[in-house]
């Protein structure tokens, strides 16, 4: 790793021992590659915390005019669209505690408030809260009080469907879509094959103040499984795993509750691909020791995978790939419309997106930072059984396999249905809905991007 990669590793703390800060001012003094900086930055999406840690630390006079620029200008739009969102959600929370309903706060708007103490530190789509499955009649009744609509209003649907198969139900948007709430009962698909003890986390959960109002935490040991089990498996930068290694040295964690709900969940898998990557950008020994408790239960491919992403810290900079969104956009689409060209296109996206990933993002999914010939061709044949093995972790080959198949199916009975429709006909699409509940084309577009 050189000057300018740990600069960037160290920017990315959300306290800093003397030792830790004398380096990250003694570097920035040093030389640094500034333009190779503000690349990483960007491609590990961590540019409003890089900034303030750089401002905290003394050293933002040192960074050329134009990158600083450049990070004033992130740093702003994100303090923007989180301050909105916050006004909102500080509502929405003291419509929570007049109903007396518990609701833990999940991820990085629980960390921007216990960890980083900055409610800017990284963009956040979402609100994502934790409740009990049977709070939901008043959870939904609060959001009809403010007036918050969900996405599947959009297509037509009901917010309750989702009740019966899903961990979450749609999310939910003010009119004005500053806020976005993810509404959780589970913390992880009951299509995977993972058992999380839901009981166990909410007898440990921690009341905090949010905003002057009353909420709750996960413990410091479930609020970390959660984090691995949430860990994207590619687009997985310093942006996911400054989450990790900055929750790691805050608590003092209880690695022997840690392991038991790991063991008790069967999410070895997971928890090693997280917390590899994690210890491998920022080393701590409690780490080392609970990668070592979890291996012997971890499979060959995750095993193999992780230490392949770990090999080299340079490439696991360069390695974040948003290509997994892409696919999900276009599957996104294909359910939003009703038009059989629509569709079909959005259905083309999707078998493209998984089958022919672009050269950039072959090379990240394989750890690789360049290749031709046959290396490269190697690459891009294994890259479709990558791309599967993401969404089958989710929900399972068979599951996943079936969603394919229902895609097609919906493409097919779209266009059999189309000249029997009617030239008059209303056409149920996302904006025809989105017009009934009062948003612009413009709002449309913002919200398909908030949903990917």
């Amino acid at each position: 790793m050189n000057a300018t990669e740990r600069l960037l590793v160290l920017s990315t703390a959300a306290t800093y021992r003397p030792d830790e800060r004398a380096e990250a001012a003694r570097l920035a003094r040093e030389g640094i590659d500034w333009r190779l900086f503000d690349e990483l930055a960007e491609a590990n999406a961590v540019i409003p915390l890089v900034w303030s840690n750089l401002r905290e630390l003394g050293c933002a006079e040192l960074v050329p005019p134009q990158v600083q620029a450049h990070f004033e200008a992130g740093a702003e739009s994100v303090r923007q669209a989180n301050d909105a969102r916050l006004t909102h959600a500080r509502e929405l929370f003291a419509r929570f505690a007049m109903h007396s309903t518990p609701v833990v706060i999940l991820k990085g708007v629980l960390f921007a408030e216990i960890l980083y103490r900055n409610p800017h530190y990284k963009k956040m789509n979402d609100v994502d809260i934790l409740i009990r499955k049977q709070d939901l009649d008043t959870i939904f009744a609060i959001y009809q009080e403010m007036r918050l609509f969900s996405a599947v209003e959009l297509v037509g649907g009901s917010p309750r469907k989702q009740e019966k198969f899903s961990h979450h139900s749609p999310p939910f948007f003010s009119r004005d879509l500053k806020l976005m709430v993810g509404t959780h009962w589970g913390l992880i698909t009951p299509l995977a094959p993972y058992t999380i003890d839901y009981d166990a986390i909410w007898s440990r959960v921690i009341a905090i103040d949010f905003y002057g109002n009353p909420a709750k935490s996960m413990a410091p040991e479930d609020n970390l499984h959660h984090l691995c089990v949430h860990m994207p498996y590619y687009k997985c930068g310093l942006r996911e795993l400054a989450d990790i290694y900055n929750l790691v040295r805050h608590f003092r964690i209880d690695w022997d509750l840690f392991g038991r709900e790991v063991a008790k969940a069967k999410t070895e898998n997971l928890v090693y691909h997280a917390l590899s990557l994690a210890n491998r950008v920022w080393p701590i020994d409690d780490l080392d020791k609970a990668i070592a408790l979890v291996r012997p239960k971890t499979s060959y491919y995750f095993r193999s995978d992780a230490d392949r992403k770990a090999a080299s810290l340079p490439r696991l900079l360069r390695g974040r790939s948003t290509h997994m969104s892409t696919i999900e956009k276009a599957y996104s689409d294909l359910n939003t419309t009703s038009a059989p060209l629509e569709k079909w296109r959005a259905y083309a996206r999707m078998w493209r997106g998984m089958l022919l990933p672009p050269r950039n993002d072959v090379l990240k999914m394989n750890a690789l930072e360049d290749a031709s010939g046959l290396r490269m061709l190697v690459a891009r044949i294994q890259a479709p059984w990558r791309v599967f093995r993401v969404f089958a972790r989710d929900v399972g080959p068979g599951i996943f396999v079936a969603i394919l198949a229902k895609c097609a199916y919906d493409c097919v009975r779209a266009t059999v249905k189309a000249p029997f429709a009617g030239s008059n006909a209303r056409r149920d699409t996302f904006e025809s809905y989105a017009r009934d509940l009062g948003l612009t084309v413009a709002q449309v577009e913002q919200l398909k991007n908030a949903l990917e």
